[in-house]
């Protein structure tokens, strides 16, 4: 059995792990993160191209890559800004330079395409992000970083269930996006869990605890929620839906006024907590779409 997919596993497991644990606590998550999974996602795709036996000229495919992930976690000067930047610049035009060449050479062989689906996975997150689809830049890196780290899906024993029979299945719904998806699909499961905690404790609102609980409004001030009762026309109303803003402290503030001792809070949960549960969720189940679709 190929212990590659074992390494690539654990190594994001630990990783994406480490990283939600900090984001529930604090809401932040160091790049350090992210580097040492795409430190280890270069060696470990040097390692396989070597272990392929395939030309070494491929090797130069970690260049670009390097590059590529790298400059995402490094706060720089702009190419054009404040002038002409020409060191991005030239690393830029070089790391295509070297794709170009890659792909003249290798067109026909599959096993550079099989390379090529992580910068274009890299662009499709890219944009993802940019147009608001993910949230929040340690999303994104998490992604790119999984991208990078496992860029084919990790076969280990049985797993996963849904079997990718076909190479193909690895182009239409790269591992990184089976992940995106998966962690979108795990965010479902929250309202169920929500109800039954409601339940338990016998705080019966409809719809309100299908996405929140109650909480003392003093708690609230410090904890990582956004109250979902508010004042208007002088009157305490609640919407299942808010709206993230910055205007929660104001909220609080008019709802204690209000005389409002406890409220209804929807927790704020950090989106790469379904992610790193999805990690492990899609290597194990795999893809349900093409499961569905037989």
């Amino acid at each position: 059995m190929d212990w590659l997919p074992f390494v690539r596993l654990g190594i994001a497991l630990v990783i994406a792990g480490s990283a939600s644990i900090s984001d529930w606590r604090k809401r932040e998550v160091s790049d350090a993160h992210w580097a040492v999974m795409g430190v280890a996602g270069l060696a470990l795709l040097a390692v396989q191209i070597l272990q392929d036996n395939v030309d070494l000229s491929y090797l130069l495919f970690l260049l670009p890559m390097a590059w590529f992930f790298f400059d995402m976690l490094v706060e720089r000067r702009g190419m054009f800004e404040d002038g002409i930047n020409p060191l991005p610049i030239g690393l830029y035009l070089g790391s295509f330079a070297i794709l170009a060449f890659l792909l003249s050479q290798f067109w026909n062989d599959g096993y550079i395409w099989q390379l090529m689906v992580i910068p274009i996975l890299f662009v499709i997150i890219f944009f993802l992000y940019q147009f608001n689809i993910i949230k929040g830049g340690a999303d994104a890196k998490a992604l790119m970083a999984i991208a990078l780290l496992i860029p084919r899906y990790p076969m280990i024993g049985p797993f996963p269930l849904v079997n990718v029979t076909v190479d193909a299945t690895q182009y239409i719904m790269p591992f990184a996006i089976l992940v995106l998806f998966n962690a979108a699909l795990l965010t479902l499961v929250v309202p169920l869990v929500m109800l039954v905690y409601n339940l338990y404790k016998h705080d019966v609102k409809f719809p309100a605890m299908l996405f929140g609980y109650t909480m003392d409004l003093p708690d609230a001030r410090n904890k990582f929620v956004w109250p979902m009762e508010y004042v208007k026309d002088g009157a305490v109303k609640i919407s299942a839906f808010v709206k993230s803003d910055d205007s929660t402290e104001e909220q609080i503030n008019q709802l204690e006024a209000s005389g409002k001792t406890r409220i209804w809070v929807t927790p704020k949960i950090p989106f790469l907590i379904p992610i790193t549960v999805s990690l492990l969720f899609s290597t194990i189940v795999g893809n349900i779409i093409f499961f569905l679709v037989r």
